[in-house]
């Protein structure tokens, strides 16, 4: 039921998405029609098929759905019900992120844990509303309905049925074979003849032919003869006959949308009329007024009751206005007006263009260029800073977050406890990987990774990766496959030998999601089967047992991480989210005191603080381009700073590092400035970047602001984050 509901969700996207190209096209229509040729009018309307059809399509800034967001509004609205103890909705995924890391920004936390692969999050057990799920079975059945009744006419439309028979009049043949070398149609069309349909017609997908009613053939001469055939080899030499198709399928996945009927209907009238210019485009401008009387003639005598979806009648309706544009066209008809302008197929390049592809992001979508100046709140989880590769120390976050169901472990080997979870999405699916260590205060002593994927790729794509990758290792001496059942569950066992040492793999899939166990020496097979056998979906408990308040680093990607930070940190922050001279905020994260100051000891080491990271957008510009901005409880933080005279910061091999802080006056307000230093001091580099961080107090909350770059508009941006004031917890989003 829950893939129906996402299927009926893309329907309802993708139906007004393509119902905005609707609109577009009958505008055009409606207002431009004396311009446009039939043929170009018909080629608009395949555009508009095209974006019923296709699920998918590029990105583009010049998109029509910049301007007209119905589509997208419509999807966010409509989107995935969060099932109990979930806090928000399935996010976008704008592309601009940054995550802090120690080799790409200055002020990146010191990660002192295990390095493993970072992943993004996007998944969520979701529950349906009854009426969605409802309505999701009835489109659902009408789809199956349609598409039967359509298979079932086109198997039997292959042949003639046996109500049909071959005409053999030499005369008519004669004619048909006159036509079909003007048309230069290379294979013999067959001609039947029969009493069903009143209008002459063309069917057969793969092999066609015509239909020509009995008693027509001698009640119209040679020449009348040769418009209906012109006609109807027209509509095969123009592939009517497979977009007729496409059409009529379409209508079966759309038909709950009125103007998608509207739009095929009309798509049909328009469809004759280019028939008929294509006709006489080869029949010649002479051949517009007889071929007019002929369709005349034959309108007193027949008319297509058009009741087969898949027809195309010579005929296709009686409607009068129909029939009007249909003999105006006729006798306004000039030769090579048939053939596509250079201004028609740039006219058609561009509905293209700006139709068939989706809004790009753009600096004002892209929450990680531009946020709000204010943050008010709003009901959502909202983008902030995105990231392809997400980690989190909460389980049930990373779970509401997420695209895809998938099981986790419920019972762990004796003092292993969960660590993180990151997630990593791509466009082939999502990776879920659960990292669970066994440490005794800062220092890891076992560590195994459960990750469970829906990318796509099976248990021997799998093997084959591990096999390639293991194999690159020169330590690896042997790598040995066995497949074994766990609690019913078929699984592979990889075995890596190398040296002195052993690492194993388990795999197996279930419900369509590949899951795996890696793990390095300290636990055994056993342990590993019984972590196995445990596994299934997450619920309270596990959402409670996976939660790791420790993690060193909490990076901040929506509305509602943000929420989170002022119990974390102790109080509600500053959110200043641009800065003077064009910065704005690009990332930020929650971490402990050892990425502010050295810590005095283990408990104050966990003190948590708020890093908030700018840089500049105008690419051209000189001077400062990019700012961190930390703040933390007090502590008397800024006191000892002062009083030492020097900030230790906490050096990469876990020593302080010294750096010279004085005091500076700052429009009436005291502010302590370092001297000029290195990250690492004396085990950075010579060529490492020089740092200048300045500090204030206020409210109990010291402020850490550093630069990279010299220049008076160092202090300017420091007054201005001193005058910024605090966010209202209540009203963080």
């Amino acid at each position: 039921m829950d893939i129906l509901c996402s299927m009926f969700l893309w329907f309802l996207y993708a139906t007004s998405s393509a119902s905005i190209v609707v609109l577009v096209v009958m505008a055009i229509g409606r207002w431009f029609r004396p311009y446009i040729s039939a043929r170009l009018m018909h080629v608009l309307w395949l555009i508009v098929l095209l974006r019923l059809l296709v699920p998918v399509f590029p990105n583009s800034p010049v998109s029509i759905f910049h301007l007209v967001q119905i589509g997208e509004d419509l999807k966010q609205t409509i989107s995935l019900q969060p099932s109990a103890g979930t806090r928000g909705q399935v996010p976008q995924w704008p592309q601009n992120s940054m995550n802090p890391s120690r080799s790409d920004d200055p002020d990146a936390p010191v990660d002192i844990t295990t390095p493993s692969e970072r992943t993004e999050a996007p998944l969520s057990l979701h529950t349906y509303p009854v009426g969605l799920q409802i309505i999701s079975v009835v489109w659902f059945a009408g789809i199956v309905a349609i598409v039967l009744y359509l298979s079932t006419y086109l198997i039997k439309m292959r042949k003639p049925s046996s109500q049909l028979r071959l005409v053999t009049d030499r005369q008519i043949l004669a004619v048909l074979e006159d036509c079909r070398e003007k048309f230069a149609v290379k294979k013999p069309i067959a001609l039947y003849t029969g009493c069903h349909v009143k209008s002459p017609y063309i069917s057969g997908l793969i092999h066609p032919w015509i239909y020509l009613p009995e008693g027509l053939g001698k009640a119209l001469n040679t020449s009348q003869l040769a418009h209906i055939f012109a006609h109807e080899l027209a509509h095969l030499k123009r592939r009517d006959i497979a977009w007729n198709a496409v059409g009529s399928f379409v209508l079966a996945i759309h038909w709950m949308n009125p103007l998608v009927w509207l739009c095929i209907k009309q798509m049909k009238a328009d469809r004759e009329l280019a028939c008929d210019a294509y006709a006489l485009e080869i029949l010649g401008e002479a051949e517009s007024v007889p071929y007019g009387m002929t369709i005349i003639a034959c309108l007193k005598r027949f008319a297509s009751t058009g009741g087969e979806p898949n027809l195309l009648y010579f005929f296709e309706s009686r409607n009068q206005k129909q029939m009007e544009r249909r003999m105006n066209m006729i006798k306004s008809y000039k030769q090579g007006s048939y053939k596509l302008s250079a201004a028609a197929v740039i006219c058609a390049a561009v509905l293209g263009t700006v139709t068939l592809t989706n809004a790009a992001p753009t600096v004002k979508e892209n929450r990680s260029a531009v946020l709000p100046a204010s943050l008010e709140a709003n009901g959502n989880h909202q983008i902030l800073f995105d990231s392809p590769n997400r980690s989190y120390g909460n389980l049930e976050k990373a779970v509401e977050i997420s695209d895809f169901r998938y099981q986790v472990p419920s019972s762990l080997p004796e003092g292993y406890q969960f660590d993180r979870i990151d997630y990593k999405r791509s466009e082939h699916g999502g990776k879920a990987s659960l990292r669970f260590e066994k440490r005794i205060e800062f220092t890891s002593y076992g560590a195994f990774t459960f990750s469970a994927s829906s990318a796509g790729e099976g248990l021997d794509a799998a093997y084959a990766a591990i096999e390639v990758e293991e194999e690159k290792r020169e330590t690896t001496e042997r790598i040995k496959k066995e497949t074994l059942t766990i609690e019913g569950r078929e699984a592979v066992k990889v075995t890596v030998q190398a040296n002195n040492w052993e690492k194993l793999y388990y795999l197996w899939q279930e419900d369509g999601v590949l899951y795996q166990i890696e793990e390095n020496t300290t636990l055994t097979s056993q342990e590993l089967e019984t972590i196995i056998a445990s596994v299934k979906y997450p619920d309270r408990d596990i959402y409670t047992q996976y939660v790791n308040h420790d993690l060193l680093i909490e990076q901040i990607y929506d509305t509602g991480d943000l929420q989170q930070v002022p119990e974390s940190i102790g109080f509600a922050p500053k959110l200043p989210w641009r800065l003077p001279g064009s910065l704005q905020a690009v990332s930020a994260y929650e971490t402990q005191k050892v990425n502010f100051s050295y810590p005095d000891n283990d408990q104050d080491r966990k003190t948590r603080f708020l890093s908030i990271s700018y840089r500049g957008t105008d690419q051209d510009k000189q001077g400062i381009s990019w700012v961190s901005f930390e703040q933390i409880k007090n502590n008397n933080i800024y006191e000892t700073i002062k009083k030492n005279g020097h900030i230790a910061y906490y050096r990469i091999d876990g020593e302080k590092h010294l750096v010279e802080a004085k005091p500076l006056d700052l429009g009436g307000r005291e502010v302590l400035k370092t001297a000029k230093y290195k990250i690492d001091g004396p085990l950075s580099s010579q060529d490492a970047e020089d740092f200048v961080s300045y500090f204030w107090k206020e409210n109990d909350v010291c402020f850490q602001v550093t630069f990279r770059e010299d220049g008076p508009e160092q202090e300017d941006i420091v007054t201005y984050l001193m005058n910024q004031p605090f966010a209202n917890a209540g009203q963080l989003p």
